[in-house]
């Protein structure tokens, strides 16, 4: 009888473990050399966190009817075809005050709505290349899905930044003119109407439809809304809207040809193509700047045992409820709607309050190292000089339907340079009206696969996703 009710336990305990396993998304490893040691905390290697000068692709591309997966790479790796090995990176520092200003941005805009405050004109941090017009040129897109408007630079180039060139010889533009395919969208029309909605600066010019964008950080845009034949890996895309740039004051052209919006507006290029792939796409940003990742549009085949599903609404809103910290947890006291998922924001931002109660038990988990104070506005940093291996706390994000997502150990902690590391979380900036938002930033995505099915309002998570 003793035996029986042995084995009755085992069996409740074996489904209570099930039943856990079943409701979170687990990490064993993503790219870095990590070892379990106990159930709050995980020793990663310090060299397996820092990027190197050398390629190293680790991506499967597929394309079928249904879905098409496109390499994506940093900006300023390796395996750009922009930089050619050879890139002018910008530090963690200059990485992170342009965090700060792209946030304070983000913010703003939920605060005030899409049509008063846009986004900063910057190189993004992940690009993707799509070939545009006829004959078919190959450019350099960033992907950010906390816009619509997909866009790219085009001659002629009326205006630079003071002092700057751009007609670059090494970076041609898309001349619209070589172009048997392109045509400008035409007003007073039904679809410049449609456009002005969704980017509320248009104005019809000479019977075509314009836009002018007058950006927070003093940066000017103004170009055409035009029609465009796309080509996205080996699928043929007729009639796609698109912003051709043609004046640019004050903004930087460096490592972007354009962007392209994945955002869940009227001119987003997941809507446009929203016969094709559902409204459905993914990506895996990979670990390091060397590494090559993917971003996917339309449902894969292949299917993660481990991909595991929770709320997505307007704007990509999610519902966080709380982040655990080793055997802390830290719930998240924002209103609904107030929280969202953003692939051109770095570091994850908090409301203050929320932040600095997880950043106090970050620091008591991180007491085995050198604090060294706050580097631009990561609070939170130490000094590993000497250190072959870290001891880090296991993290993950809680949300409202139970789905626990636990941070891959490269997103736990961010290197500031080879003796430097920092926490990647930082406070929400604030707001005229005192709103408090949750931005969940790209360094916690990193070697996760996110999905994000748009029509059916579902956002999933998987491990392991670049491999």
């Amino acid at each position: 009888m003793g035996n029986f009710h042995f084995f009755l336990l085992c069996i409740l305990a074996l489904n209570f473990v099930l039943d856990s396993v079943h409701k979170s998304v687990a990490f064993q490893s993503d790219d870095t050399t990590t070892t379990q040691i106990s159930n709050h905390f995980n020793v990663v290697e310090v060299s397996s966190l820092l990027p190197t000068s050398t390629c190293n692709p680790s991506s499967k591309q597929v394309s079928s009817e249904e879905e098409e997966s496109l390499e994506l790479v940093h900006n300023y790796g390796p395996c750009s075809p922009k930089n050619h090995g050879k890139a002018n990176a910008p530090s963690m520092l200059e990485i992170l005050e342009r965090d700060q200003k792209r946030a304070s941005l983000m913010v703003s805009r939920q605060s005030y709505g899409k049509n008063q405050v846009q986004l900063k004109w910057q190189d993004g941090t992940y690009a993707i290349n799509v070939g545009i017009g006829t004959p078919k040129r190959m450019f350099t897109f960033n992907i950010d899905t906390g816009s619509d408007l997909l866009w790219i630079q085009c001659l002629p180039c009326k205006l630079g930044k003071p002092n700057h060139d751009c007609y670059q010889p090494k970076r041609p533009l898309f001349d619209p003119s070589k172009s048997s395919t392109y045509t400008k969208i035409t007003c007073p029309s039904h679809t410049c109407s449609l456009t002005n909605t969704t980017l509320g600066y248009t104005q019809c010019i000479s019977s075509s439809c314009t836009y002018l964008g007058a950006y927070l950080d003093g940066s000017l845009i103004f170009g055409y809304m035009a029609k465009e034949t796309l080509f996205v890996g080996s699928k043929t895309f007729k009639g796609i809207m698109f912003g051709c740039n043609e004046v640019t004051f004050n903004a930087t052209l460096d490592k972007t040809d354009g962007i392209i919006g994945l955002g869940q507006g009227f001119l987003s290029f997941v809507e446009q193509t929203s016969n094709t792939y559902n409204k459905v796409f993914s990506y895996c940003l990979p670990s390091k700047p060397n590494r090559v990742g993917f971003l996917r549009f339309g449902k894969t085949k292949q299917v993660s045992k481990s991909l595991k599903f929770t709320k997505l609404g307007r704007d990509n809103a999610i519902e966080l409820t709380g982040i655990k910290v080793g055997s802390t947890t830290i719930p998240i006291t924002v209103k609904k709607d107030t929280a969202f998922i953003d692939s051109g924001t770095v570091i994850t931002r908090l409301p203050s309050k929320d932040y600095i109660k997880l950043r106090e038990a970050y620091r008591k988990a991180m007491t085995g190292y050198r604090f060294v104070g706050a580097i631009s506005v990561a609070d939170t940093c130490y000094n590993i000089d000497g250190h072959k291996k870290l001891k880090l706390p296991k993290m993950s994000f809680l949300f409202e339907d139970g789905l626990v997502l636990n941070i891959p150990p490269s997103g736990v902690v961010i290197p500031y340079n080879s003796t430097v590391v920092c926490f990647p979380f930082a406070a929400t900036p604030e707001t005229p009206g005192g709103e408090d938002f949750v931005l969940l930033g790209n360094y916690q995505q990193k070697t996760l696969e996110v999905v994000y099915d748009v029509a059916g309002g579902k956002l999933g998570f998987g491990h392991g996703g670049c491999k």
